[in-house]
């Protein structure tokens, strides 16, 4: 088909999506049906796309605000978009019109919504000591720290410096015992890594001595039995509960530390960390926090605000849900950051079962949320909820009853399985805390695993499984490494062939093309063979996310620049690029290319981008 046709019949396509009322939908060219696309490879089979974008960028078809907060990239069939997001607080499943933004549906999952409802009673009548029917501003910091803080609404017509002065003033009356108009840590611990915020910057202060002062002011304090050192217990009530392993000394043979902290290295964590700060809050300095980042907020919390506390993931990395929905005939498979999986009927949002990874399964959520992105093998659902009674699950699609769970048994991560013929065998490739492993589609029975590519903190990137080869990478020090999987005996064996420290992909992904890997490491955008671990260049940005549609790399970077990049192993080359506007947090959704158009997705904003050449 010309490339002109294929674009114009994609666009009509689009232009006949049908109102929400009508249950089905019309099929078209474009589709991307799950995470990284039509494979999960992150390849689109688009075509007659633009090899260059003029300044400014493409044109700019339409942009929405509906999304929600969140991160989850999107999912595209029959003119349909379905992302997931939150919606007042409230983890949703989303549906959109790929023709215009336009919301057809917007779902909270049956049993996550009634389990929700029931929470919020349940609490209201716990913290609600004074029987008012809402929480208090102490009530509501008592109960829930800095939380209660965003749950709360803005009300547009109140006066923001009277409200944020009251509120100030209700916290210093609760927790100022010693009436000195300062607050420590140790008297208001409740603000934990707020703290922080709260407590302004001196520029110019002596920095050194101050950091000798409040060393010497905590150790004094906290030093029970008077070693002058702090061990973790001894912390708990100062400011190093929470930040303990950055002013720890480690060694750098073996990376470990003595798990004691002396008055020199708070001192240097202070100098370096905290310059100017004295470790105390004035009622000014809490009114101001309150002015800059929760303006026309009452602080107190009603019923409906306190769903904004358990309706979904909360994290200080950024709210809401990761995981990217899967469209499989008329049903669409989610999950949510706290590790709700759902399926819902296509057209219209039903529920038609649900399971959490968590009470339902035995799984452990990770610190940042479940990432994941269900897999569809056959009848099967496959998700990872982690722990002991086995890392993968694979659910019965239609019932969601559980078909198998795999016999290794390590913790859930935030990467998304993929399915692969590796050696003769049929099998989920997943990554997750300890290694990256292959277990059989049919049962969960583990195959191989390897481990040189794992860090201790956050394993993200989806592997790349290619003729009898995979390739994993994380961050955090790590690095990236291929193994060939063999047979060995009745089982199977994974050798590794090379590792690469600089192809450290955090979460942005990697893409193979041919005989080359595209993905962000350790310097920016890298060209690697992914058979000989041969970096063939390197080009700009930090971490960003990337998919690839004819012959060109969509770059996205957490700083919001949107980067056309050849997608060839001669040399670096950028064929355009624009910014899309900051919302305040790293944009790290997933861009998308399919029906001719450019899809990013930015915290609670959508944009569509017309691409297809003229």
């Amino acid at each position: 088909m010309p490339s002109r046709l294929h674009c114009w019949l994609a666009a009509l396509c689009l232009a006949l999506v049908p109102s929400a009322a009508m249950a089905e939908l019309p099929a078209g060219p474009g589709d991307w049906p799950q995470w990284r696309g039509p494979n999960r490879d992150g390849i689109s089979r688009e075509t007659g796309l633009l090899k260059d974008w003029p300044e400014g960028g493409p044109k700019k078809l339409w942009e929405v605000d509906r999304v929600g907060v969140g991160y989850s990239s999107l999912s595209i069939k029959d003119g349909r978009i379905f992302t997931q997001g939150d919606l007042d607080g409230v983890e949703h499943v989303i549906c959109l019109s790929a023709r215009d933004g336009s919301v057809l549906w917007q779902v909270q999952p049956d049993k996550v919504a009634a389990l929700l409802v029931q929470r919020v009673a349940d609490e209201m009548k716990r913290f609600d000591r004074d029987g008012s029917g809402q929480l208090e501003e102490v009530e509501g910091l008592a109960a829930y720290g800095p939380r209660a803080f965003s749950s709360d609404a803005i009300d547009p017509d109140a006066n923001a410096e009277s409200l944020a002065g009251s509120r100030a003033a209700a916290i210093f009356e609760a927790y100022d015992k010693d009436d000195d108009g300062k607050l420590s840590f140790a008297e208001l611990p409740l603000l934990r890594d707020e703290f922080l915020r709260v407590d302004a910057q001196d520029k110019d202060a002596d920095n050194a001595a101050l950091a000798r002062q409040r060393a010497e002011v905590i150790m004094k304090s906290a030093d029970k039995d008077g070693d002058e050192k702090l061990s973790r217990d001894e912390s708990r009530p100062t400011i190093f509960n929470f930040r303990f392993g950055e002013a720890e000394s480690r060694d750098p043979a073996t990376n470990r530390g003595d798990n004691l902290l002396t008055t020199e290295e708070m001192e240097q964590y202070f100098v370096r960390r905290e310059p100017g700060r004295d470790g105390l809050v004035t009622a000014n300095e809490l009114k101001d926090f309150f002015l800059r980042n929760y303006p026309r907020r009452d602080g107190v919390l009603s019923a409906t605000e306190l769903r904004g506390i358990y309706g979904g993931l909360r994290d200080g990395m950024g709210d809401g849900p990761r995981g990217t929905p899967t469209i499989d005939g008329d049903r669409v498979y989610s999950e949510g950051g706290l590790g709700d999986v759902s399926c819902l009927d296509a057209a219209t949002g039903k529920t038609l079962w649900q399971k959490s990874l968590a009470t339902d399964l035995g799984g452990a959520r990770p610190g940042w949320g479940y990432s994941e992105s269900p897999l569809i093998e056959g009848d099967l659902v496959i998700v990872t909820p982690g722990g002991n009674k086995g890392t993968l699950a694979a659910l019965n699609k239609y019932t969601g009853e559980v078909v198998w769970r795999s016999n290794n048994k390590e913790g859930a991560q935030y990467s998304s399985p993929v399915v692969a013929e590796l050696a003769g065998v049929r099998q989920i490739v997943q990554f997750a805390r300890e290694s990256v492993f292959g277990v059989t589609a049919d049962k969960g029975e583990l195959l191989w695993k390897y481990s040189a590519a794992n860090n201790g903190t956050a394993n993200c990137a989806t592997p790349i499984p290619h003729a009898d080869h995979v390739f994993a990478s994380s961050s955090y020090g790590a690095g990236g490494g291929l193994v060939h999987v063999s047979r060995d005996g009745d089982g199977q064996k994974a050798e590794e062939v090379y590792f690469e420290k600089r192809m450290a992909n955090h979460h942005g992904g990697i893409v193979l093309v041919e005989d080359y890997m595209y993905g962000y490491g350790n310097g920016g955008l890298i060209c690697m063979n992914y058979l000989t671990g041969k970096i063939a260049w390197t080009g700009r940005g930090g971490k960003g996310s990337l998919v690839v549609a004819d012959g060109m790399l969509y770059c996205l970077d957490e700083g919001q620049k949107m980067s056309l990049v050849e997608a060839s192993p001669g040399q670096y080359t950028v064929r355009g690029e624009f910014k899309i506007e900051s919302q305040g947090r790293p944009s790290w959704a997933h861009p998308v290319v399919a029906g001719g158009r450019l899809y990013i997705r930015n915290q609670q904003k959508l944009a569509c981008y017309d691409i297809c050449a003229p």
